[in-house]
């Protein structure tokens, strides 16, 4: 009767013992893997900006005394006058030092609105002719046919008027020859060629070779 006893309970812990160790050795379920998150676009550059364009060249008179473009117009030198003015010993052909002499430009025509640019050669001054920049030379324009000069009221002898004398003739009204004696230079010798009364109501005149065409 003791046996039996015993066995039953042997009976009953195994069974107990079998469902324990069933219950424990169960595996859980894995949790899903994370999905990878989706990597940012790169940004796009920004457009370069254009260049400015180049301004123009402002265009003028080269004088800037507001010329027509058909006034009348000296004859230009492309070099224009020298820098250095020539002393009052410089003339066409005098003698100068080349070693030494610098080039130097002198005035001429009427009212000394020309230029003659001076070199030394050899020892002899090259001054060859009368050159105007381009501007407007209306006040010098030669009428056809012209007049001769008038008389000189304070000459009693040759009757021309000389340079730098008194002068009542309209302005910019020229007068003279291209062929004969029409005034008298500062030397009172006579010439050809023609005057006008310029500035200060003075006789301003020049050869028919320098004066302005």
């Amino acid at each position: 009767m003791l046996r039996t006893s015993i066995g039953t309970a042997a009976l009953i812990i195994a069974a107990l013992a079998a469902a324990c160790g069933s219950s424990n050795n169960a595996t859980g379920t894995a949790g899903a893997a994370g999905t990878t998150g989706t990597a940012g676009t790169t940004g796009t550059m920004g457009d370069g900006g254009t260049s400015g364009a180049a301004g123009s060249i402002g265009g003028g008179n080269p004088t800037g005394d507001g010329s027509v473009a058909d006034a009348f117009m000296g004859t230009p030198d492309a070099g224009g006058p020298y820098a250095a003015a020539c002393g009052s010993a410089v003339k066409n052909k005098a003698a100068c030092m080349t070693a030494t002499d610098v080039p130097c430009a002198n005035t001429c025509g009427p009212n000394k609105a020309g230029y003659k640019n001076c070199d030394c050669f050899s020892d002899v001054w090259s001054c060859p002719k009368c050159e105007y920049v381009p501007g407007n030379y209306d006040c010098y324009r030669l009428p056809d046919p012209i007049e001769a000069c008038p008389v000189d009221p304070n000459d009693a002898g040759i009757t021309l008027p000389m340079v730098g004398s008194p002068c009542t003739r309209a302005a910019c009204s020229p007068c003279g020859s291209a062929t004969l004696n029409s005034y008298l230079d500062s030397g009172g010798s006579p010439k050809v060629g023609y005057c006008v009364c310029g500035n200060e109501e003075k006789w301003t005149c020049a050869s028919a070779s320098e004066w302005p065409k």
